[in-house]
């Protein structure tokens, strides 16, 4: 059974599933993947944009770097860690480099790790 944490974050705006709804779809994808929950991060209302400004976010990367509470954080999807794409890889870079993965019921973290890897070669080409 893997140690996962949750992470929820809202919308200014109303554009993300609710609290309740991210809870619960995170919830039921840990329990149908043994996953156990053992921390819980949340920023509400928060913008989309950059990681460090959400509280919740740099705590749950915090935690990957010093404290290794979990090994895996379930997210509803990933618009719930960042809307912008550039923000979403160095995310997913970081779990790589620390043995940490992003997962959620409408993601897989081998398709992001795919998709972090070319958007860093298609960077690196400018």
């Amino acid at each position: 059974m893997a140690r996962a944490a949750l992470y929820i974050r809202t919308g200014p705006e109303g554009e993300l599933p609710d609290r309740d709804q991210q809870k619960d779809a995170g919830t039921a994808y840990a329990a149908n993947h043994g996953h156990e929950i053992v921390a819980a991060y949340q920023d509400l209302r928060a913008s989309g944009r950059l990681l460090y400004h959400k509280p919740g976010l740099k705590e749950a990367i915090n935690n990957i770097r010093e404290e290794e509470d979990w090994e895996v954080l379930i997210v509803a999807s990933p618009l719930c860690v960042s809307d912008d794409e550039s923000a979403l890889h160095e995310l997913v870079h970081k779990f790589t480099l620390y043995g940490n993965r992003l997962e959620g019921p409408s993601h897989d973290w081998e398709h992001l790790v795919t998709r972090m890897k070319a958007y860093r070669r298609a960077m690196s080409r400018r």
